[in-house]
């Protein structure tokens, strides 16, 4: 058997299996034991971890519950009832405890080879009939791990409480075999909002359609008429009743990947795939407004790169490439960054920032909490790739690393003193290396910045953070 299947097989004798088993009737685990011998029974699953609760002398819905993980952990049928058999193993020395089995049981995952995408065998098979199963994979069950698999691994990452990585790794399998994950069609309808509601629900809502140019308002967590209009235009435009409400519909196509983002017609903007995105990228790179390889998606980085061409082009800097600025971007005597001319001018622009610029960045900074920006920092100047997006965002065009260090002039003594949309500038010395962190205040002593390892954008306490010297700008 191979190591994966080994790893579903222990998987599927999970001690939480309660939804995954026929309910059984209050007769059939109902057994002729006496108060002191369930007492006993109640105490020895107890010692052994699967019983929570306290020993009550009731053989009720806990103790058959415990008895299954029990049963579960040691091998033996699933029936919920105290038969001669899992008491005799129950009794014995050679009972296998909770702790033990879930030791075992997180040992046979952490040995586990993640699966990721270009995988091809049975191990990615079995993982799509899982996903297929909780409703986040409608592909075929074909054992090739490919975009829509990724995207099915995401997502069940993301709504499950894991780190979105698309790599389905030995938390994300163990999560997805192992336990009773929510479902796909579960998130949907948990997080479906109407005009009235408030909480998280509809604050990521109105993010999502502030990311896809439905929404302009503020992102508070209340459903009011703005929230219901912006819905009503999505639903409009992806072919779905403009009801102005957020149901189970409305979730699936925000998160579908083929949702149609609100914008200029023949624009190129974020979320957008292709060749004309590549073009643009190679375009972008050779004029040296962009520093990777063209990939064919236009990300956060893409944008900051037409950003910055947009300003120096004298246009209007909003991040999308309009046939206008597609034009200018091709021709012959596009502006480039290689020139020191346009360097120069840029950085006069960078010169006659003012105290309201931090107000506009401390707001697209905080629109930017929980937004996956994505990896690959520069390994001196770590976060820098985000806080380069906010400035440009905010009309700050700020090219390189060390614009920001140049700027980052003030020494920070206590936290209350960084202020909302401050660049905060955490320098880290150890032995021969030195790192300079880049975050963005938010005041109260936070701070928000990408994480190394998979580029969300985090809240973070300035007192928490490891440092030599700590530094920040403020017009």
């Amino acid at each position: 058997m191979r190591r994966f299947e080994r790893a579903l097989a222990l998987g599927l004798a999970v001690l939480t299996l309660g939804g995954a088993l026929a309910e059984p009737t209050e007769t059939e685990y109902l057994v002729e034991m006496t108060p002191e011998e369930v007492l006993q029974l109640e105490e020895r699953l107890s010692a052994l971890g699967y019983l929570s609760g306290d020993a009550n002398e009731v053989f009720d819905e806990d103790t058959r519950l415990a008895i299954e993980s029990f049963q579960q952990a040691n091998g033996l049928e699933v029936s919920g009832r105290s038969d001669d058999e899992t008491l005799a193993r129950l009794l014995s020395g050679e009972a296998v405890s909770r702790q033990d089995y879930l030791r075992r049981f997180a040992n046979a995952y952490a040995q586990m080879t993640p699966l990721e995408k270009g995988s091809v065998n049975n191990d990615v098979q079995v993982m799509q009939r899982k996903l297929r199963e909780y409703g986040y994979f409608a592909g075929e069950s074909d054992g090739v791990f490919g975009d829509a698999t990724q995207m099915a691994v995401e997502s069940f990452q993301m709504v499950n409480g894991l780190s979105v990585t698309g790599v389905a790794d030995g938390a994300t399998i163990m999560r997805l075999m192992a336990d009773a994950p929510i479902t796909w069609p579960g998130y949907l309808a948990e997080m479906s909002a109407a005009p009235g509601d408030a909480g998280l629900n509809v604050y990521v809502l109105q993010k999502k359609l502030r990311q896809m140019g439905y929404f302009e308002g503020e992102c508070t967590g209340s459903y009011g008429d703005l929230t219901r209009q912006a819905v009503a235009r999505f639903q409009g435009e992806n072919g779905l009743e403009a009801t102005g409400t957020a149901d189970a519909a409305v979730w699936s196509a925000l998160y579908s990947g083929a949702a149609v983002a609100s914008r200029q017609e023949d624009a190129l903007q974020i979320g957008d795939y292709g060749e004309e995105v590549r073009a643009a990228q190679q375009r972008l790179r050779a004029l040296g407004y962009a520093d990777r390889a063209p990939d064919g998606s236009f990300d956060y980085r893409t944008e900051t790169a037409v950003r910055l061409f947009q300003m120096a082009a004298g246009l209007a800097s909003t991040g999308e490439l309009d046939g206008d600025a597609r034009s200018r971007l091709m021709a012959e005597d596009a502006p480039s960054l290689l020139d020191a001319e346009v360097q120069r001018e840029l950085r006069e622009q960078l010169s006659r920032v003012d105290a309201g610029a931090h107000g506009a960045m401390a707001e697209i900074a905080s629109r930017m909490l929980g937004t996956a920006f994505g990896g690959g920092d520069d390994a001196l100047y770590p976060g820098f790739a985000f806080v380069q997006y906010v400035c440009v965002a905010a009309g700050l065009p700020v090219t390189q690393p060390e614009d920001l260090v140049r700027l980052a002039n003030r020494r920070v003594n206590k936290p209350s003193a960084v202020l909302p949309g401050d660049v905060v500038a955490f320098q880290n010395a150890e032995d021969d290396s030195v790192t300079i962190r880049m975050t963005l205040g938010t005041g109260d002593g936070k701070i928000l910045y990408t994480t190394g390892e998979d580029g969300w954008v985090v809240l973070g306490f300035i007192e928490q953070m490891e440092y030599t010297d700590v530094y920040c700008w403020h017009a």
